[in-house]
């Protein structure tokens, strides 16, 4: 009887998948702020995406778990998908905050966050597509370092809606409560993105 090669996994694709689904959940977070109705729905489909990615993370942990061989060390590449899993987590958490709060309007300080969410997540999807290649990437740096660059500037961007929250006479401190937990969660998603962003940096450099 003649046995067919098994097809070994991508694990960097599926890396590449996962970092895709955190890029959609941003997206469709960043689109519930612009439109803001129907939020119990939107917060739900937010849910079923990252119920995908999760599965994802679960094919990861199950391919690695039964290889022989690996292209870089297992705990790295778990220590990956682990982070990008965690970011897609935080977006929900973000979008379930706006629905357990009921928050009735969308400050416009949240929607210059979401925005920067949705496009720190696009460029750390880019960074995982090229992180395949980080051998010999010659984009892989340049992509970390944009990662960087805008972690930086939502740390800016959350200390300066932060300030105003506390400034604004208008607001009883119960929405002020609320919204820094807002921001704050908010903030973390940028964290999260320059985590992974660094661990991928370190991963290439003990590699080469």
């Amino acid at each position: 009887m003649k046995f067919g090669k098994r097809k070994e996994t991508n694990y960097f694709e599926i890396l590449y998948k996962m970092a895709e689904c955190s890029n959609q959940v941003a997206i469709q977070l960043d689109e519930l702020l612009h439109n803001y109705t129907d939020v119990t729905r939107k917060v739900d489909e937010i849910h079923e995406a990252e119920h995908e990615a999760d599965k994802l993370l679960h094919n990861l942990v199950r391919a690695l778990n039964i290889a022989f061989i690996t292209p870089i060390d297992r705990e790295d590449l778990i220590a990956i998908g682990h982070g990008i899993d965690s970011i897609t987590d935080s977006i929900e958490d973000v979008a379930n905050l706006f629905d357990m709060y009921s928050i009735k309007e969308v400050e416009p300080a949240a929607l210059d966050m979401s925005e920067l969410a949705k496009d720190i997540t696009r460029s750390l999807t880019a960074a995982v597509k090229e992180f395949e290649q980080f051998r010999s990437s010659k984009k892989l740096h340049g992509l970390i370092v944009e990662v960087n660059r805008m972690e930086e500037k939502g740390d800016v961007l959350h200390r300066s809606n932060v300030k105003a929250l506390f400034d604004n006479n208008h607001k009883s401190d119960l929405d002020k409560i609320k919204w820094k937990d807002i921001y704050d969660s908010m903030e973390r998603i940028y964290d999260m993105c320059e985590d992974v962003a660094d661990i991928m940096e370190g991963i290439a450099v003990k590699n080469r």
